[in-house]
């Protein structure tokens, strides 16, 4: 049913079936489709971390291309970055040899670091995405932004469920407090 509420909503402020001839209507239409997908969010992420403190994350690990994967995220947050004026860019290293991983869990760390990123940088900032072989033989991924940055103390607290840091409002910057703990225990499952 959430999935119809934003659905609906969408119709709505796209004007599908007609012009809604009011801007009040539009921004109320904008509000229940930002909420309903805030909201489907929350339930998902929820669901997840249940699943992984339950042991149930049903896991396949097969050869994964980490770039392929990179690339995937990206295409999906780029509408997100293009409404914050953040440019996204990347230094992919190739060749890179296969990752053995659970290509889902990989493309939600990527895209719960990325997003968390992109909110936390400032419209005319960057989200520099990059991946390279190690020398010890480790592929590693790194996402490194111009955004306001935590001190130990606060990446600590972020760390923490429904926890979220920096000195922006209470919710300005939106999300659930849920997407670094996310990463992190899908990281470590």
């Amino acid at each position: 049913r959430l999935n119809a509420i934003i659905g609906f909503s969408e119709l709505m402020m796209n004007e599908r079936f007609g012009a809604l001839n009011n801007e009040r209507y539009r921004n109320y239409a904008a509000d229940i489709h930002s909420s309903g997908t805030l909201v489907l969010q929350l339930v998902n992420d929820l669901l997840d971390i249940s699943r992984i403190e339950a042991g149930a994350q049903a896991l396949d690990f097969r050869a994964v291309n980490l770039n392929t994967v990179v690339g995937d995220a990206l295409a999906i947050l780029q509408p997100q970055a293009n409404r914050e004026r953040v440019l996204l860019r990347t230094s992919l290293a190739d060749p890179l040899p296969e990752l053995v991983a659970d290509e889902r869990s990989l493309k939600q760390i990527i895209l719960n670091l990325v997003s968390n990123a992109i909110r936390f940088t400032d419209a005319g900032g960057q989200v520099i995405i990059s991946t390279a072989y190690e020398a010890d033989g480790n592929l590693s991924l790194r996402v490194r932004d111009t955004g306001i940055g935590m001190n130990d103390n606060e990446l600590a607290d972020a760390m923490k469920p429904y926890r979220q840091v920096g000195n922006r409002p209470q919710g300005e910057a939106g999300g659930t407090g849920l997407g670094l703990p996310l990463a992190r225990a899908l990281a470590e499952s």
